[in-house]
């Protein structure tokens, strides 16, 4: 297990590690695919039924070259509340169905359907985190095994991120029902783990929402964010032309751990999101040894479901920046995929862990070309590991992250 929060979950050791505040959210219903390794790509409608258990930290979802990617906090958990208590949550014995099932959720998550979840005997005291532990009765297959049927439901905040895809293809003139979530828009989080908000113990957090401890968001950000550095180096894989920050404490925390490699802009974990909404914000990856400089603009919002007044008021702010940099040519349109372009990178997630083909494989373009032991390099995978390090290593040193970050994030139930 590469992740301390999934080991901690799944088998909690004697000494108590900060990121066993995750498992205070409870146990959740969760699911397998019905076969070995990843399946075909796309969305499965069958799977099986595996019971409770804690949930499992998250990777970066979608494409791992699309060219815009969304940033949050960390990921939400929608079994928490009432009217969601049918979601379902991968628990798989494979890695590779994990890169499967982010690579391929798109807009939605898995749930069972209300009929299924009544027949199923679900709901109830029992079946209330933090401390529910029914099981689902779920009536055995003929191979054995608990079948279920999955209901993928669309996340709200997800169709936000559709919304501005599809206002910037109208704006751009490009071809409609092309550009999409998964694919030219990946999202991740800054910590891995979910619960329902991120949420520390002053003041009291409502709903009966477990509040981490100062002791536990240190060690929960220094394990995660900075040590094992999961979002950063998933970032510098990814390499995104444009990066969406919503919400005023998760661009306050963007802004304040990546303080001194933001090339334009100025940005300050003090300023408000409607100043940040007037800014060109660029964040500066680094230089790569043939002298190209590689960097992304930054877009910032309110929380399109945390905050949907202000959104309502900043989403023509947002889809306007988002123009400018297409208008840049920070993001372009490829006739031959009618897709986005890719930006700079190669890239071997999907082939490699037998998620699917490729589309994008021919337009990649490795950072560094190095030299090859055969006559024809494979196009669209290229050394760029070491280069990456590199470039990440070089932005690290130049960070002095700013005091006080990680407050209350305002996320819904969705």
């Amino acid at each position: 297990m590469p992740c301390q929060a999934e080991r901690v979950a799944q088998t909690p050791g004697p000494t108590p590690h900060a990121c066993s505040y995750f498992r205070e959210w409870g146990t959740y219903h969760s699911f397998d695919y019905k076969t070995a390794g990843p399946p075909k790509p796309g969305m499965q409608t069958t799977a099986e039924y595996v019971g409770r258990a804690p949930l499992v930290p998250e990777m970066l979802s979608g494409c791992r070259k699309a060219p815009l990617m969304a940033v949050g906090i960390n990921p939400n958990l929608p079994g928490w509340w009432a009217p969601l208590r049918s979601s379902l949550n991968p628990l798989f014995d494979d890695y590779r169905q994990y890169a499967h099932y982010f690579r391929w959720r798109g807009t939605s998550k898995p749930e069972l359907s209300k009929a299924d979840y009544a027949a199923f005997g679900g709901g109830g005291p029992g079946d209330t985190p933090p401390d529910g532990t029914l099981q689902l009765n779920v009536p055995p297959g003929a191979d054995g095994g608990y079948p279920l049927n999955l209901l993928w439901r669309s996340q709200q905040m997800y169709l936000e991120y559709q919304g501005l895809l599809d206002g910037l293809a109208h704006a751009m003139g490009w071809p409609d029902g092309r550009l999409a979530v998964g694919e030219d828009l990946s999202y991740g989080n800054m910590v891995a783990c979910p619960s329902a908000k991120w949420v520390t113990g002053n003041p009291v957090p409502p709903d009966n929402l477990p509040g981490m401890t100062d002791t536990q968001k240190v060690g929960i950000v220094s394990e995660c964010f900075r040590q094992r550095k999961y979002f950063l180096r998933q970032l510098f894989q990814s390499l995104p032309s444009v990066i969406v920050v919503f919400s005023q404490n998760t661009a306050s925390t963007f802004i304040g751990e990546l303080q001194g490699r933001f090339s334009k802009g100025d940005p300050k974990n003090t300023d408000t999101i409607e100043e940040l909404m007037s800014r060109e914000v660029i964040l500066h990856y680094g230089d790569l040894p043939d002298g190209r400089s590689l960097d992304a603009r930054v877009v910032f919002g309110p929380h399109p479901t945390g905050s949907p007044a202000a959104w309502a008021a900043g989403k023509p702010k947002v889809l306007a920046q988002l123009v400018a940099a297409a208008r840049q040519g920070r993001l372009t349109f490829n006739t031959a995929t009618r897709r986005l372009a890719r930006p700079p990178g190669s890239c071997a997630f999907c082939p490699i862990l037998d998620v699917g083909p490729c589309d994008y494989r021919s337009e990649l373009t490795p950072l560094e070309l190095q030299p090859t032991l055969t006559a024809d390099r494979i196009p669209g995978i290229g050394p760029d590991k070491a280069t990456q390090q590199s470039l990440m290593g070089a932005f690290l040193s130049d960070l002095n992250p700013a005091p006080g970050l990680w407050s209350d994030d305002e996320a819904s139930e969705d």
